[in-house]
């Protein structure tokens, strides 16, 4: 593959490949784990391992690249449902003028397990705060009686629904904004598992991440959609392509490899959204003047010599 947009070679795009998959193996990990673990707190393992990863130089090239994120969170008080989640954004600058940026929204969605259903954040979670985590005096279920759970073809993405207001809203907005919207999907790293909660340590050490986070254009999740029940909700299998988008990945009839899909798709000018209007008011509407904020941003800017043309 030649390089990306703005001419960002190749280094630049194997890098940005290899921080998104660290990112992606610690958060389908920690679903594998804790198959019951809530959307936000996956966003928020996905967006503390990005900023972990510092600038880096390339001296060859004379470029430089900084991934930065903003966690805002809190969707819970906005009282409405929003087209995405996640922000990623490409700043492109040529000795710190920008010139260019790109644009794709993630609309994030994790995978339940059916013997250990999560249930969804009430505003009583933070409004009492951590009363509700440590005065829990009535009786429970006692926590050292493992449970056994499994994710399958069969498991489901149970918040997101046929026939849900959400949909429309994504369809509308990318009507009226021309900005593409994605569904990221949270997995566990392999399909099928098996296992028992609380795990005994270090359990699924061993597994390597071959499911893991996938990425899928809205249409395609969409359009099996409103072909299920109102009200029903998608399954692996229901959300599986008849053909990979990814030829050196079979499995990603299941959608892009996050990695794959910001380094190979998104860098490379495939997908997303090209700005190069630094006043476009599609972009000004996205950042200024949203009813309800986008949970978090990831922000990569590359900086070149301005004297390197590709």
């Amino acid at each position: 593959m030649g390089p990306g947009f703005g001419g960002i070679p190749d280094v630049v795009i194997d890098y940005v490949r290899d921080v998104f998959a660290g990112a992606n193996e610690k958060v389908s990990r920690a679903l594998t784990d804790h198959p019951s673990m809530h959307e936000p707190m996956l966003d928020g393992i996905l967006i503390a391992e990005l900023s972990a990863s510092p600038p880096a130089f390339f001296a060859a090239e004379q470029i430089a690249l900084n991934i930065e994120t903003h966690w805002l969170g809190g969707r819970w008080m906005y009282r409405r449902w929003e087209i995405a989640d996640i922000a990623l954004i490409v700043m492109l600058r040529r000795r710190g003028h920008l010139e260019q940026r790109k644009v794709a929204l993630l609309q994030t969605k994790r995978l339940y397990s059916k013997e250990l259903p999560a249930e969804a954040d009430e505003p009583e979670d933070y409004v009492i705060g951590i009363g509700r985590l440590a005065d829990r005096t009535d009786p429970q279920r006692p926590f050292y009686q493992q449970r056994a759970f499994g994710f399958d073809q069969g498991s489901t993405y149970d918040a997101t629904r046929a026939g849900h207001e959400q949909v429309n809203r994504i369809e509308a907005y990318f009507g009226e904004r021309d900005i593409p919207v994605y569904y990221g999907l949270y997995n566990p790293l392999v399909l099928p598992f098996k296992g028992l909660y609380p795990a005994a340590p270090d359990t699924n050490s061993h597994l390597a991440n071959e499911f893991g986070c996938r990425v899928l254009r809205s249409s395609d999740v969409h359009g099996p959609l409103a072909r299920l029940s109102d009200g029903q909700a998608p399954s692996v299998a229901n959300l599986t392509l008849a053909m990979p988008l990814d030829a050196s990945d079979p499995g990603s009839t299941r959608g892009w490899r996050l990695e794959r899909f910001v380094a190979d798709e998104v860098l490379r000018c495939q997908e997303g959204k090209l700005f190069d209007d630094q006043a476009d008011p599609n972009l000004r509407a996205l950042f200024y003047a949203r009813t309800a904020p986008i949970t978090a941003a990831i922000v990569m800017t590359v900086d070149m010599d301005g004297d390197r043309r590709d």
